[in-house]
């Protein structure tokens, strides 16, 4: 610890008490952990909120427009085809004679859409 000191002293690392810099005004003082935690904020909204955000509205845009053929995954992990399709249900054809009725909620992803 005392090298470090030591080391700044030897510089000339520390500012005369009168001096200032552009950069220290704005990280310096005490609104700096203001800043800094509203800087966070931002990086936390658009590398985190946002795009799950935009992958919501996806997801319930592709729900709306399903259609009888349509190839879905249940957030159960079912690989399934859309039969028919209601405003609450959707019965899936997952196999020759099975079909299940899921609520339109548990469809976690739209694979494909064949044509008619």
């Amino acid at each position: 610890m005392s090298l470090v000191s030591n080391a700044w002293a030897q510089a000339g690392g520390a500012a005369a008490p009168g001096a200032s810099s552009p950069l220290g005004q704005f990280f310096g003082g005490p609104s700096s952990s203001l800043v800094m935690l509203l800087l966070m904020g931002l990086i936390f909204y658009f590398l985190i909120l946002r795009p799950q955000g935009q992958e919501k509205k996806k997801l319930e845009n592709a729900i709306n427009q399903l259609q009888k053929g349509d190839k879905v995954i249940t957030t159960s992990g079912i690989v399934a085809t859309v039969v028919s399709i209601d405003k609450q249900r959707a019965v899936l054809k997952i196999a020759d004679d099975v079909k299940v009725e899921f609520v339109r909620s548990a469809i976690a992803q739209v694979l494909s859409r064949e044509s008619s």
